[in-house]
């Protein structure tokens, strides 16, 4: 038997079988007679890994009888058949594969997070990804732009998306995650100032999940115990402190304020100066460790930039709320499978050139194992072997 290309390698990790029980489940091939869920999902999948942002280069490589894809069960596409299960198709389809894709990437996975506790420690944060306003009047956003907001919560142990949502930009990050968002009890979630809210501290409590924060300034606070700290490390105070009641800005909308007792702890960087004061639910740790939690929240937003960057979630397909979705789903998934091969092949190259070399080669047939494998030694010549030309 030759062979199998690289895309083949790749799909292989989506259990088919699985997917056509999400797509019987969801009704997604009913009255559906020229492109089943299978074809549709392949297809964006392929678009997405080898950076395709038009149907019509989709339609070329899936309409030519080849072999392989067919061996793949994947049918003939064409373009308006394309467009129109984009616009149609059902969403809770992708959603259950991504899923599926991420528990089976958790299994893989070699990491921890680095810190000396138990315990699942998940960076929280949203980013903006940018559509036209001509083409999708609905996701009007503010001075003339549209765009639409995936709001996720990474696992920082492998970098994988936990929980993912997507909303118009104008949705407020709170809201969303008070409503969609669920962890797991015991949890650590990680998050920026723009989730502050004393329900929002209230529902971490309630699913008994721990938290770390950096404070908004405001007085409403009173101090019951100040702990000795090293200040030449740079930690000016660890205090526990409640909310006094009253107004204050940094309540939510409901003006509701925190039940519990917090520990703020401020911090000045030896290095730039810069005051931070973070507040966290967590008693049992040491002020280094909660400063050092804070600080791993910056791998959020490497993800947002390693997905933004290598994957095609700047050109969609269509236009409408239903098509975006779609394919933000696929870069995902698309995520979820690169790293997911990264580490069953044990490959040190890092997930961009991962991404660039998978979706480069995407038809060659080539072992995965070699293609992300170290690059093959160069022996030059010393100089006084090389060539004399004559003058």
């Amino acid at each position: 038997m030759s062979q199998a290309n690289v895309f083949e390698q790749v799909i292989k990790h989506i259990s088919r079988k699985k997917f056509e029980e999400s797509a019987a489940k969801h009704r997604g091939d009913f009255k559906v007679t020229q492109l089943d869920s299978w074809t549709w999902f392949g297809a964006l999948l392929f678009g997405q890994l080898t950076g395709h942002d038009s149907i019509r280069a989709i339609e070329r490589v899936f309409c030519q009888g080849n072999r392989r894809m067919q061996r793949l069960g994947f049918s003939t596409v064409c373009r308006s058949t394309l467009s129109d299960a984009n616009q149609k198709r059902p969403l809770e389809i992708l959603e259950d594969t991504l899923q599926a894709t991420l528990q089976r990437a958790k299994l893989a996975s070699p990491h921890s997070h680095g810190f000396s506790f138990r315990g699942h420690v998940l960076a929280l944060d949203s980013t903006i990804i940018a559509l036209c306003l001509s083409l999708s009047p609905w996701a009007n956003f503010r001075k003339g732009t549209a765009a639409v907001k995936l709001h996720t919560a990474i696992d920082i142990a492998g970098d994988l998306p936990e929980v993912s949502v997507i909303t118009p930009a104008i949705c407020h990050d709170l809201p969303v995650a008070r409503e969609q968002f669920r962890f797991r009890k015991g949890s650590t979630v990680i998050f920026d100032r723009a989730y502050w809210g004393g329900e929002w501290f209230n529902h971490l409590d309630d699913m008994e999940v721990f938290f770390v924060t950096r404070i908004r300034r405001n007085k409403s606070w009173k101090v019951l115990e100040c702990r000795p700290t090293d200040r030449t490390r740079g930690f000016l105070c660890d205090q526990t402190v409640y909310q006094k009641k009253g107004k204050s800005r940094s309540l939510s909308r409901k003006n509701k304020r925190y039940r519990g007792r917090l520990r703020r702890i401020s911090y000045r960087d030896p290095d730039t100066k810069k005051k931070l004061i973070f507040l966290t639910n967590r008693f049992d740790l040491t002020v280094e460790t909660v400063a050092a939690l804070y600080k791993a929240r910056w791998k959020v937003e490497l993800f947002f930039k390693t997905l933004k960057q290598n994957l095609r979630i700047k050109k969609f397909l269509g236009t409408s709320f239903h098509a975006v979705k779609a394919q933000i789903y696929i870069a995902l998934i698309a995520y979820l499978l690169v790293q997911l091969i990264r580490w069953l092949t044990k490959s040190s190259i890092s997930m961009p050139d991962a991404m660039a070399a998978i979706g480069t080669l995407l038809l060659l047939r080539e072992p995965l194992e070699r293609l992300l494998g170290d690059l093959p030694r160069v022996t030059r010549h010393p100089p006084d072997s090389q060539l004399c030309l004559p003058i």
